[in-house]
């Protein structure tokens, strides 16, 4: 029997069920589930088997614009962002995100029926040597936006040469980076071959919400495992920064960059009566994460970061819908025999849902969202840094 045939059979048999348990009698039918609750991956894109819905990859004629409030800017400890002589660039990282998931349950807390939701996202058609390209770019620009605002950048080469450096870059990380963090996977790659250093960012300057007693935030572009050795790496890292910035008699900046071309975002809950996964396909940058990082001569830390998330208009490729029809397949029959066991008084009705995705984009069209984005970003962070 063909797939296809074979799925729309069982979601008859499904519905057929359903109408058998609403015609049972009163007292039996109190035996069957109390609460009904509903997957559903909320995601408005073509079917992958559809006639080529993405074949159709030309990058947009316009791209809208994006702009960062005037009060849009997370400062700590700015009175260091002020009065610099001089700035030393010595790390542009670039976090360029390829693949997400989320997963939520809903109904547990209820005598009746759950729901589960499971959503993954790829992103496809990249090409690293463009986005070591544009890391590069990132750099530029930076060293761009610093004398603009009347600071002094320390040549690379005079940079380079100092002991210290050399010193600092043996302890980074190779570039590019595969990462694995809990926000999803994705690449880090380096500026103009600077040092790469891929710590959580409270291990840079710690902060708290909310108070002394307040909760931290937390980085989701690290993985448990960098977390936990952030503090075995800041007792290597610290003192090289340190007399990396003495020596270059100049305040070192590193700069993080963190591109997500697509998100998932589940949500559900014991005592919700649905549960459910959505898609946006938007180029966001995150706040926070997207910051400026200083260290003066003297050892004071400072950081800019957006306040608030920066998400493009304009969509950076096309999602669509791959599901297989054996993940199609698998969620019917898990839904029909929960349903069915559960109408007979054995376990929980599951409603499944199923959905794999990728956003499909090409070098040029990603670039063409992601270039004036990263500027507008970087322009921004730029202006809390003043001779």
């Amino acid at each position: 029997m063909p797939a296809p045939e074979l799925v729309r059979r069982l979601q008859r048999g499904l519905a057929a069920g359903l109408i058998t348990a609403l015609a049972l009698p009163p007292g039996a039918r109190a035996q069957a589930p109390q609460a009904a609750a509903s997957a559903a991956a909320v995601v408005p894109v073509p079917d992958a088997t559809a006639a080529d819905p993405a074949g159709d990859l030309t990058p947009p004629a316009q791209v809208a614009p994006v702009t960062v409030a005037a009060d849009g800017l997370d400062l700590e400890n700015a009175d260091a962002l002020k009065g610099l002589g001089k700035v030393a660039l010595a790390g542009v990282a670039v976090y360029v995100m390829t693949e997400s998931s989320g997963a939520a349950t809903a109904g547990a807390a209820y005598r009746g029926s759950m729901a589960y939701v499971n959503s993954s996202l790829k992103v496809t058609g990249l090409d690293a040597a463009r986005l070591q390209a544009l890391a590069d770019d990132a750099h530029d620009r930076v060293v761009a936006a610093l004398k603009s605002r009347g600071v002094e950048v320390l040549p690379m080469a005079e940079l380079q040469a100092l002991p210290e450096y050399a010193a600092l870059a043996a302890l980074g990380d190779k570039a590019p980076l595969a990462i694995d963090a809990s926000a999803g996977k994705g690449t880090v790659y380096s500026g103009r071959g600077l040092p790469l250093i891929h710590m959580d960012e409270l291990a840079w300057l710690n902060r708290m919400v909310g108070g002394l007693f307040g909760a931290k935030v937390e980085d989701p572009f690290v993985s448990l495992g960098d977390r936990m050795a952030s503090g075995f790496r800041k007792t290597r890292l610290d003192p090289a920064l340190e007399a990396l910035a003495k020596a270059a008699g100049a305040s070192l900046a590193m700069v993080r960059i963190v591109l997500s071309p697509a998100q998932v975002k589940a949500s559900g809950g014991a005592w919700s009566l649905s549960a459910s996964a959505k898609v946006r396909d938007s180029l966001v940058m995150p706040a926070w994460t997207n910051r400026l990082w200083l260290l003066t001569p003297k050892g004071e830390r400072a950081r800019v970061s957006l306040k608030s998330a920066l998400a493009s208009e304009t969509p950076p490729g096309r999602i669509v819908d791959v599901t297989s029809t054996a993940s199609k397949v698998a969620d019917v029959a898990t839904t029909v025999l929960t349903f069915a066991a559960a109408f007979s008084g054995v376990g929980r009705g599951v409603s499944q849902s199923t959905k794999d995705l990728e956003l499909r984009t090409t070098p040029d069209w990603f670039e063409a969202v992601a270039r004036p984005q990263v500027d507008t970003a970087l322009q921004a962070l730029a202006q809390a840094v003043a001779p």
